[in-house]
């Protein structure tokens, strides 16, 4: 347990592989996604757990609009809900044709485009990357090379980018561009192997990079 901070369970939450956890603001209410379930809950403030869309595909990252809509990954496509009709638009086809190709963790970066991790399920070596959408719709490559791509946060400024390889037990550092890519890539941290494999990440108010996985947890002040 690190100094500062603890642990609490907030609810009682069933989902088979949860991930990509976001909190609105404005209703006060979390958002996540079950990912081989293909489901994508929303947590009320009494602790109640809804599902707000069902798909047979598998659902990876999930990110809140200007409109209050949710950006999210099915396999290797991204698509947006729209939460008042419940009306779902494709965004992207699918970026990669294999059957054991999906997206993972995903956020959105300080100019409001999203990103996310493809990552591929087969024995396969470094097939990961990340892959940015924008207004365009369009699918941009903006690294490769990743085992398995998973958390993303960005420094107060945005001008500093990290992701997770979590094949690499490791947390990479980049400097963010304003055309949305990673430049100078380096290593920030590598996790040692009797503490697990890091997963999400994110900053917190204080400038530290908050690191989680099933069996440990970091953090670093910046």
């Amino acid at each position: 347990m690190t100094d500062g901070y603890d642990m609490r369970r907030v609810a009682e939450v069933r989902a088979e592989l949860g991930e990509s956890p976001v909190w609105d603001e404005q209703k006060s209410v979390l958002y996540f996604v079950d990912i081989t379930r293909g489901r994508i809950h929303v947590l009320q403030q009494n602790g109640r757990t809804e599902t707000v869309y069902k798909s047979a595909a598998r659902i990876g990252a999930l990110a809140l609009t200007d409109k209050g809509n949710l950006i999210f990954t099915e396999d290797a496509g991204v698509a947006m809900l729209d939460l008042q009709t419940g009306e779902v638009r494709l965004i992207s086809l699918a970026v990669h044709d294999g059957t054991g190709c999906r997206f993972n963790d995903g956020a959105c970066d300080p100019q409001g485009r999203f990103i996310s991790g493809l990552m591929h399920e087969g024995p396969e070596r470094n097939p990961g990357a990340l892959y940015r959408f924008g207004s365009s719709d369009d699918a941009c490559l903006i690294q490769q090379g990743i085992a398995l791509p998973n958390g993303l946060a960005w420094s107060e400024d945005g001008n500093t980018f990290f992701f997770v390889d979590s094949i690499a037990c490791a947390i990479f550092q980049a400097t963010y561009t304003a055309h949305g890519k990673p430049a100078h890539v380096r290593l920030f941290a590598r996790t040692p192997a009797g503490l697990g494999r890091p997963d999400g990440i994110a900053m917190d108010k204080e400038g530290g990079l908050m690191g989680l996985s099933v069996q440990w947890r970091m953090s670093v002040t910046l």
